[in-house]
């Protein structure tokens, strides 16, 4: 297990996480509705213009991620990335409520609400990418699995505070609750930059020589290993399964299921909020399992499970019994979710860290692009958001294939 001191420092790097999901569960929820309650357009296109924050993360991501692994300064290779861009990513945040408040609701005030929200998702990629890293950074491979339950227990929490507190707030009042949500993450990021030290603190902080900076960025074009290829279908495709479900479910519950769509949002959040209850609780525990059992088989356990909750979203429509299949919901995914990022990690070095990041949120990135249009495109089409629990049920199906193609061996097997 990790020692005292390490534990310590993941925790307070958790708050990084905290503030990343606080924020981004804030967006994932309230966007859509914003959009389409305010400016009544089409899931399609909602769909689309969720998309183009997405299109932006997908290269910034692993470009940050590789471009931090050549990067030394005396504040560290992570840490000048993280203090510049995720506190102006905060502040453009939380503009984003203001402008149909102080412009109206017009097509000028939708296009500035699109440009706040790129330049939003332009910071907030260029930060996320390295906090990720800072954990393989801090902790050896063998460990991974329960230091991400730490941080994602961190993580979990932020999503806890924007369903059942923040979230709440922003279906009242959407600029006062965005604003909480940016704070946060100011608060958050001074925290984790007087915590960690990366000089002295990383497991690897030497000057990276020009030939592994190219190596580097070589590997974010040259993917010959097919455990990667496959695990990072894998996690593709069950992304496009739960990002389908996040986009639109408070949707859904608002203006579909018959009920005031304040109290169906309300509902939705609550249920997500269960589900990310779970999942913090389970995070933990879920990298404990892995060191036991193996990734792999975790993560396996894990898919079985949500294809499980899927069917039963399908079948049952009483929204108690749905409350427990979100609550079973947050335990599978974090079965999956905790130990997908180490596993991907598992297949790089030490110094090779921030680009395996890369590759992690390229993929998940990448399923973010294509989720909220598909999703989308299919409710427009078959005149019913309903539809977004058989695709989750599908495309989480076929991250089990893709993870029954990997073959490779658990950290403390390499190391024997």
């Amino acid at each position: 297990m990790i020692n005292n001191f390490k534990f310590l420092k993941i925790v307070l790097l958790g708050f990084g996480f905290l503030s990343i999901s606080l924020l981004w569960s804030l967006y994932n929820t309230d966007i859509p509705v914003i959009l389409q309650k305010s400016y009544k357009i089409s899931s399609f296109a909602v769909g689309w213009i969720m998309n183009l924050d997405n299109i932006l993360a997908l290269f910034l991501i692993p470009l940050i991620g590789a471009l931090s692994d050549r990067t030394w300064t005396k504040l560290g290779k992570r840490m000048p990335y993280i203090i510049t861009s995720l506190p102006l990513g905060a502040i453009f945040f939380s503009f984003i409520p203001w402008i149909p408040a102080l412009f109206g609701i017009n097509t000028s005030s939708l296009i500035l609400l699109i440009l706040v929200i790129l330049l939003m998702n332009i910071f907030q990629a260029i930060g996320r990418g390295p906090v990720i890293s800072l954990m393989p950074d801090l902790v050896p491979p063998e460990n991974r699995s329960p230091a991400n339950g730490i941080i994602n227990f961190m993580g979990g929490l932020g999503s806890l505070i924007a369903y059942f507190i923040v979230g709440k707030i922003s279906a009242v009042n959407r600029t006062l609750g965005f604003s909480i949500a940016g704070l946060i993450q100011i608060v958050s990021v001074w925290i984790i930059f007087l915590a960690i030290n990366e000089s002295k603190d990383s497991l690897v902080m030497t000057k990276v020589e020009r030939e592994n900076n190219e190596f580097s960025f070589k590997k974010l074009i040259n993917l010959k290993d097919k455990n990667l290829i496959f695990l990072l279908l894998a996690i593709f495709f069950w992304f496009i399964g739960f990002n389908s479900v996040e986009t639109f479910y408070s949707v859904y519950m608002a203006l579909e299921k018959g009920l005031d769509p304040t109290l169906g949002e309300s509902i939705a959040k609550s249920n997500l909020g269960i589900l990310a209850l779970t999942f913090m609780i389970f995070s933990i525990p879920s990298g404990l399992i892995a060191k036991k059992i193996g990734r792999k088989n975790t993560i396996i356990i894990g898919l079985l499970g949500m294809i499980f909750i899927f069917i039963g979203l399908i079948s049952f429509q009483n929204l108690s019994i749905i409350r427990i299949f979100f609550m079973l919901g947050g335990l599978f995914w974090a079965l999956i979710n905790i130990n997908s990022l180490p596993m991907v990690l598992d297949l790089g070095d030490l110094k090779s860290q921030g680009t395996y990041t890369g590759f992690y949120y390229f993929s998940s990135q990448f399923a973010s692009i294509v989720a909220p249009p598909f999703a989308g495109f299919l409710a427009d089409l078959l005149k019913t958001r309903f539809v977004i629990f058989p695709l989750g049920g599908i495309f989480f199906t076929l991250s089990l294939l893709m993870m029954l193609q990997i073959k490779m061996k658990e950290p403390k097997e390499k190391e024997n």
